[in-house]
């Protein structure tokens, strides 16, 4: 730690300064306990001044003299960040929930949407939760059903009816996978509503029946599912190839079927090794989610168009959006990082997109 701060921590300080001067820069809160902060205002000019003085006469800033006045500008923008940041917030928060109009300020725009819209961006939060991990959960079952389609390959002692079979079953299976890989899940989601709103209709169905069996939910759940069925399918490929050939072979040459080795051996390896990638699909499945709106699915980004559209401000709950969206992410990601680490398996980061 000392041999940490005697490398860094003059342009940490330097950081911790500034940050604490454009905190105290505005006016002070009812709430604020520093008032103007005028002496960390002091502490944090004369800790720039000595930081720049340290340039000429670089032994000004060493020992005990530069660790002392590290601390000291270290405490005193946690002192800033509490009274101007927390506080602030809070103050914000309480005056808001007493407003009947939308103030015209960014962050008090922001709390008060968020505030008087927290019941649609809950209900959409919780839809969104929904649609992402059963949407992963049907499109896993799927994926395993599409994989032994996918992997299949003719045998010499195979009859010529089981490789005609087992073509059609791999080209279907490569065929969906190109073609779902290969459109956007927006024009999907809008097939599958569409067509299967058109094909209730048929059988006389009125709209309001049509919408209790085939409802927007059903609609974009099946659009997540089937989109992550193609992609896991891909990962779960991959882990059965990462498999190495000789455990089949061991398991052949013990009187097992290759239907029984691929069950019992293969697959619940390429599972375990395939963990990490199918819990990245989930969380690209919260953020893809918010395609769905445009069927009407009260997910998220529904929830937030609603209540932009009822306050006539957008960019300031979009914001909201995105902080919920990352926060979503970044506690799945912690989630598959624990389970990565009870399985023994690697974990990335926040995936991009598909």
């Amino acid at each position: 730690m000392s041999s940490f701060i005697r490398r860094y921590g003059r342009p940490a300080g330097c950081v911790a300064a500034l940050l604490g001067l454009s905190l105290l820069h505005g006016a002070a809160h009812p709430m604020s306990f520093l008032g103007t902060g005028f002496a960390l205002q002091v502490v944090f000019w004369c800790y720039l001044a000595l930081c720049a003085a340290s340039l000429i006469i670089p032994r000004m800033m060493q020992g005990s003299f530069g660790l002392v006045a590290f601390c000291i500008t270290l405490l005193a923008a946690l002192l800033a960040l509490i009274d101007r940041g927390l506080l602030q917030l809070v103050y914000t928060v309480r005056l808001c929930m007493e407003m009947e109009k939308n103030p015209q300020g960014f962050t008090s725009s922001m709390i008060y949407m968020s505030l008087k819209g927290k019941d649609m961006l809950l209900t959409g939060i919780w839809t969104t939760v929904r649609i992402a991990l059963l949407g992963t959960g049907i499109a896993f079952v799927l994926a395993i059903f599409l994989v032994f389609l996918r992997i299949q390959e003719p045998e010499r002692r195979d009859s010529d009816f089981i490789r005609a079979l087992k073509w059609v079953a791999k080209s279907f299976a490569r065929f969906y996978i190109f073609v779902i890989r290969g459109t956007p899940m927006m024009v999907q989601a809008l097939i599958f509503y569409y067509f299967g709103f058109n094909l209730f209709k048929r059988t006389g169905m009125t709209v309001t029946e049509i919408n209790h069996v085939w409802s927007f939910f059903i609609s974009g759940l099946c659009t997540v599912s089937l989109n992550s069925t193609a992609y896991l399918t891909e990962v779960l490929r991959g882990g059965i190839q990462a498999i190495d050939r000789g455990q089949a072979e061991a398991a052949r040459s013990l009187g097992m079927s290759n239907w029984q080795s691929m069950i019992r051996v293969v697959f619940p390896q390429a599972v375990r090794n395939s963990i990490p990638a199918i819990g990245n699909e989930f969380i690209i499945n919260i953020k893809d989610s918010s395609v769905l709106s445009v069927i009407g699915v009260m997910d998220l980004m529904y929830a937030t168009k609603s209540v932009s559209g009822i306050y006539f401000r957008s960019l300031e709950i979009y914001c909201v959006a995105a902080i919920l969206y990352l926060i979503l992410t970044w506690l799945s990601s912690l989630l598959l990082k624990w389970l990565g680490k009870r399985l023994d398996t690697p974990v990335k980061g926040i995936p991009s997109s598909n």
